[in-house]
């Protein structure tokens, strides 16, 4: 649970399943009114379930592509519809391809930018002016802890999630004093679908085993596990909380210590 959540309206996306579920899990269970957001009308529903069943009791979905243009601002309207202004944006969604840098064409970082740059501007442009008006708001995205450490073979996550971030801080830097914080949680190896995704990409680019993959990248973590989507749902859940009001413009790693810089 966290406090200073209940009554406030959130959209989640990518919710459906992995880090999205998980935090609007626990924005439902701290009393938030949440939108569950994903691509599948059929996943959207068993989620809006799951959650309710959880104890979330102000829960609504919402089936949309974050890559067509109008898709944010069908969501948002869906939620001022069902309770009224978002008041916490969270974006998440999957990754784009593996590849290596010196393949990558201008069409892959297009592509990758439509994914995961421009529905983030989206939601900003759609929900701040509100947030700004009201004197209070939190916008926190889920990256990847490529923005401070780049990822073999992983260009685009590299090049756009890093933009993402720049963006994010140039925003937080002129909503600060409205209330508004804007802020970045980076995710590391994390036991979801789309890290098996990953380590598959891997384990055919270099020959070895999924397994092999899976011991390697635990064995580079501090803490010699896969983290579970709950942890790096806390992180987002805190920064969405009352109690993080004096924390904005930050890239929170959450990643179970591989990361290897002092700040």
């Amino acid at each position: 649970m966290i406090t200073g959540v209940d009554g406030r309206t959130a959209i989640v996306g990518g919710s459906s399943s992995g880090l999205g579920y998980a935090v609007a899990e626990l924005l439902a269970r701290s009393g938030a009114r949440v939108m569950v957001v994903s691509r599948s009308e059929e996943r959207v529903a068993k989620a809006v379930e799951s959650i309710r069943s959880a104890g979330g009791a102000s829960v609504e979905g919402c089936a949309a592509d974050f890559t067509e243009e109008g898709a944010p601002a069908a969501v948002v309207a869906a939620t001022r519809d069902a309770f009224g202004p978002p008041e916490i944006i969270v974006t998440n969604s999957g990754g784009p391809p593996g590849m290596p840098a010196v393949d990558a064409k201008a069409e892959d970082l297009t592509a990758a930018c439509e994914l995961l740059l421009l529905p983030v501007q989206r939601f900003a442009e759609l929900t701040l002016p509100a947030m700004r008006s009201s004197g209070w708001g939190r916008f926190v995205a889920i990256t990847s802890i490529a923005v401070r450490e780049p990822l073999q073979g992983l260009v685009l996550s590299n090049a756009v999630r890093a933009a993402v971030t720049g963006y994010l801080k140039s925003i937080s830097d002129e909503v600060a004093a409205d209330g508004v914080t804007v802020n970045s949680v980076c995710p590391g190896f994390t036991a979801t679908d789309r890290l098996g995704v990953l380590a598959s990409n891997v384990a055919e680019r270099d020959g070895v085993t999924v397994d092999d993959v899976f011991a390697g990248w635990v064995e580079t973590a501090p803490v010699k596990r896969l983290l579970r989507p709950e942890e790096v749902a806390a992180a987002v859940g805190f920064l969405c909380s009352e109690g993080a009001s004096g924390i904005t413009g930050v890239a929170l790693p959450v990643d179970g210590g591989l990361g290897r810089s002092l700040i």
